[in-house]
């Protein structure tokens, strides 16, 4: 029997926030909590058991969600993975974007879209004004 299953190209994800999306072929670490560098926020998750095809973002009330299941050909489920990570409020569910990595580790970054956030001073003394 030859095997009918035929590759989607890495890269290309269902990121659902009223929006299809795709992702670029990245990071490494099992699951991780939300980060924030700059005027982006993201988290990683390891899916390397999973295909591309068979894996799910989505984003809803300051959440992400990533979801991944791997179906045979008869239909039975062999394997799921479910991973949910709160967001902080200024997060734009729109820009939501997902990169996988060689290593199967999936970065989910999106974009902030409130001012950048205070400066913590330290060791700097008074401002000279």
């Amino acid at each position: 029997s030859s095997s009918s299953s035929k590759k989607k190209p890495v890269g290309s994800l269902f990121i659902s926030s009223n929006r299809c999306g795709t992702v670029a072929g990245l990071q490494t670490g099992a699951s991780s909590g939300v980060r924030c560098v700059g005027d982006t926020y993201s988290i990683s998750a390891d899916v390397s058991q999973f295909e591309p095809q068979d894996i799910v973002i989505m984003s809803y009330n300051q959440k992400i969600v990533i979801q991944a299941q791997k179906v045979l050909d008869d239909g039975s489920v062999t394997d799921t993975f479910s991973h949910k990570s709160q967001f902080p409020k200024d997060m734009d569910p729109l820009s939501v974007s997902g990169t996988l990595q060689p290593d199967g580790t999936l970065l989910v970054s999106t974009c902030r879209t409130g001012p950048e956030p205070p400066r913590v001073l330290t060791d700097c003394g008074l401002a000279h004004l």
